[in-house]
Parts: C-alpha cells; structure tokens; sequence
C-alpha cells in the first residue's frame, strides 16, 4: 500500500505469555539455557517480562483514530493471534518470527533477536516507527512528529548509564558506538541538532556537563516509539555482522546483548535525525496504588504517546487490569476496524 520509500509504517511485536503451546516452548528451552557455556544464567526469563494486560486493542484503537495515515502495520508474533483481531484488514501484515528471523536464531524469547532484525520484514517501508506493546498513542498524532524531511525525529541529550539491569545492554551498545565515532567530530558535526531550542534548557545543560568526556557516555532514551530508517539497520549489519550475530544467538536476554538501542544511537552519533520537543510524552509504570494518576495522564489529553511499564512489585494485578481497561474504554470506547 502505497510508496514504501514515502509511507510510514508502524512496527509492533506483541506475545501471549498465556498460550500453551508458547509455554510449553519457553520453559523447554528456559531449562535447558539456565546454565549456559559460561556458567551465567540469562538475566531475564522472568515471567512478568512476558505478561500480557489485554491492552493490544486499545493500540489498535489508537492507531486507527489518532494516526490514520500510517501506512502498514506490522504486527510480529511467535505464532499466536487475538481471537479478536481481524487479519484481513487491508494495513495489516501479520508477522511470524519465521516469517523474517533467520532460522539459526529460532526459536528466540529474546526481545533484542526480534527488534535486529525488524529490517528483514517482508514489504516493511524505509520509514518505520518501532512501537513496544506498551507504548500508546493518546491523542492525534501526524506523521511529522515521527519524521521531518525524511528523517527520524528525536532528542540527542548526552547521559550517564543507569546502575540498573537495562545498563548493561546500554553499555555494550556505547561500546560498539564509541568504537565506531569519535564523540566531539559527531557533536560538531550536528551541532544544531545537539543544541536545540526544541529541547529543555535542563537537557541542553546535561548534555553540556558532559562534553568534557572524550566519548559518549550514553544517550538519554525515552522509551517511546521510536522511529528508524530501514537502512540503518542494513549498514549496521553489513558492517558489526559478528557482534549482532552474537547477540541474535541468545534465546534469552543476557547483559552482553546489543538491542535496537544501537540503531537508534547510531542515527544519532551520525546525525541522522530531526530534532523534537519529547514534552508531548509520558513514560510512567503500573502500580498498585497509581492507577488513578495514571487515567488523569492517558485523559488530559496532554501527551501524544505514553509508555506504561510493567511493574514486578505489582500485589494485586486484576485490579490494575480492570483499571487499566477502563481508562482505555473511556478513552477509545469504539472498537476499530482492525477487531472482528
């Protein structure tokens, strides 16, 4: 449908942590990749990162009431499908790991395998916008605030890795970046896009406190939908074959993995992007005694996209399902076309 080099497309994986057959798959090969050659178990095959909050139709909903220009969306599965879903909408294309991951990396429980490879997606557009199931859009959202002439919009704000699980991988994406560029020739480089007045003046200072380092500490990520060109994933690949080979090896998510972060980064360090104001976005977390600050934000209308991490502290989860509902069917109460 449509121009692939000029439409937009929209890329969303999406698992059901509750289908048997799944299950049966993943702890199948969670047992037999607890103890790897290493003598490390994966850092996380946890059950709440696979955890599904009935939410997919509300995304549909989303795209189809605040973004009906987008040109195809492809939906990534193990196999599995909604029973709600009706696969013979026209902008949809329904993706099975095996439909695009090369056979060797299969079968994977790793996000960062199922991200690197997006750009292998059969009829996927140059332009696409990477949504995480748990990134929505809440409100009309034009395709100028993902691209701006012809390039992937967002914010370069220089920052210090986390001390957290997520780090490592951060860290080994820095590593591969800082390998490939020189930090201060990049800056200068795209200076004006490294110093924006789309940004806040306490993320232009942040960025400015660091420019002493003679490399890139990190990258602030915001954890929104992300928009990429296609063909960086092809450069990165035809050129860190080994390192992404490595990575894609993993069934599991461990410390020592690349993730799309690289590609992103990667635009970034070769100033391969628009600038944009992130004041439009909400990233925030599911809790048990939040809920109710979390409808207000998805209803003010003030935030274009928000991301609703899973929380593994969460006491009583229906609950938060049944509250999360209602604030997706206060919000987008009218099934889409994309549902039976």
């Amino acid at each position: 449908m449509g121009n692939r080099e000029e439409r937009i497309d929209f890329v969303i994986p999406w698992v059901d942590g509750s289908d048997a057959a799944w299950r049966s798959e993943f702890t199948k090969y969670r047992q037999l990749c607890g103890c790897q050659a290493n003598g490390s178990a994966p850092s996380d095959a946890s059950e709440e990162r696979y955890r599904d909050w009935g939410t997919l139709r509300y995304w549909f909903r989303g795209v189809e009431r605040f973004a009906p220009w987008v040109g195809m969306v492809h939906l990534i599965t193990w196999g599995h499908l909604p029973p709600w879903l009706d696969t013979s909408h026209p902008k949809l294309h329904v993706v099975r790991h095996t439909d695009y991951i090369p056979p060797q990396y299969l079968p994977t429980f790793n996000s960062c395998p199922i991200e690197l490879n997006m750009h292998r997606i059969d009829g996927l557009s140059e332009r696409f916008v990477y949504f995480n199931d748990d990134t929505f859009l809440c409100r009309p959202t034009g395709p100028e605030r993902f691209f701006r002439g012809g390039l992937p919009c967002d914010a370069a704000r220089l920052a210090v890795i986390q001390g957290e699980r997520a780090g490592h991988n951060i860290l080994e994406c820095m590593r591969v970046i800082n390998r490939r560029h020189d930090k201060r020739k990049a800056i200068r480089h795209a200076a004006g896009k490294w110093f924006n007045r789309r940004y806040t003046p306490a993320d232009i200072l942040k960025t400015l406190s660091l420019m002493p380092w003679s490399f890139f500490p990190a990258f602030k990520d915001y954890h929104m939908p992300q928009p990429f060109l296609r063909s960086m994933f092809d450069k990165l690949w035809n050129e860190e074959d080994t390192e992404l080979d490595a990575t894609c090896r993993s069934r599991f998510r461990s410390t020592t993995d690349l993730s799309q972060w690289l590609v992103r980064y990667e635009q970034l360090a070769t100033g391969r992007f628009a600038p944009v104001s992130m004041r439009d976005t909400l990233l925030t977390k599911l809790s048990d005694n939040g809920m109710d600050a979390l409808r207000a934000a998805i209803l003010s209308g003030r935030y274009s996209m928000i991301c609703i991490n899973d929380d593994n502290a969460i006491q009583d989860p229906a609950s938060c399902r049944r509250a999360l509902t209602a604030t997706f069917d206060a919000l987008l109460p009218d099934k889409s076309a994309y549902e039976l």
